[in-house]
């Protein structure tokens, strides 16, 4: 009797695991280990049914992939980060100086009775203001770092769009939850959207999505224990801005996923995106000095 070796790997349970499945089927086979490695051997002659039914059982048992793509480089994301730097900046500078003659932290912050009434613009501009420098900083760092790793998912632009959107959602929900007058300003909201939509794709990957219980959960879990870490702390930190944009960020994740699984990812370009979360700010801006 001639063997052949079917499958060979450094770990022996998926050899003796195919061993099963051609037992099952009764087809001889065996496990054998040689130099560190573990060989699954058949006859020559049913060599190609052993084969087929292997490939018929990975097949049938393989695990659901909602993410099938393969993550995009680190650098993907850079240009997008850049970029939500640089207009938080901008408009930070605006500020501080009264650039224009205009009163862009009274124009722009989130008032939450005057959102209720339909200044939803306030919800978009109220992200690009900051208290002070300190805050300012926190939110560019820890904004293009979650921004970033979205961007491994569905691109830059789409993860930039996503994140204003539901950062955005985040402020209007959170004007929703007050309804009395409430102030608030700061990307945070959209930092922790971000971090919502990381959390729904960590689950949802192919890799995750095969394992059981806490550990498919873990990494979910892991960002909403990083929202109590660092949503939390400090006197003026607005706890409720930060959990209405998580909320709005998993609610966004979950539609990303529901699109992923109809290859629906590369669907408008990714500039289209871009373009119009620059689009969507510049609106915001202009109602809020003139509407």
């Amino acid at each position: 009797m001639s063997l052949c070796a079917l499958f060979h790997s450094a770990l022996p349970a998926r050899c003796y695991e195919f061993n099963l499945v051609l037992q099952a089927v009764r087809i001889d086979s065996e496990v054998v280990a040689s130099d560190g490695r573990y060989y699954l051997l058949v006859d020559e002659a049913v060599a190609a049914e052993a084969y087929s039914q292997l490939k018929l059982y990975v097949e049938e048992n393989a695990p659901e992939e909602i993410l099938s793509q393969p993550l995009r480089p680190i650098s993907k994301g850079f240009a997008g980060a850049y970029l939500y730097g640089l207009v938080l900046l901008i408009i930070g500078a605006l500020k501080s100086t009264n650039a224009l003659n205009l009163h862009w932290q009274i124009n722009g912050l989130a008032h939450s009775v005057k959102i209720m009434q339909g200044e939803w613009w306030r919800t978009i501009t109220a992200l690009a203001l900051h208290a002070d420098a300190a805050h300012l900083a926190g939110n560019i760092g820890f904004g293009a770092l979650f921004g970033i790793l979205v961007s491994q998912y569905i691109g830059s632009g789409a993860a930039w769009f996503t994140i204003l959107v539901a950062g955005a959602l985040g402020n209007g929900l959170n004007a929703d939850w007050y309804q009395t007058t409430h102030l608030s300003i700061g990307a945070s909201t959209m930092v922790f959207a971000a971090l919502g939509i990381l959390g729904v794709f960590a689950i949802n990957n192919g890799q995750n999505y095969s394992r059981a219980h806490f550990r498919r959960w873990a990494p979910f879990i892991a960002t909403f224990a990083l929202l109590g870490f660092i949503g939390t702390a400090g006197e003026r930190t607005d706890i409720m801005a930060h959990l209405s944009g998580y909320i709005c960020g998993c609610l966004s994740g979950i539609v990303w996923v529901f699109l992923l699984r109809r290859g629906f990812e590369n669907i408008p370009a990714q500039y289209v995106f871009g373009l119009a979360s620059i689009a969507l700010v510049c609106l915001a801006w202009v109602l809020a000095f003139v509407g």
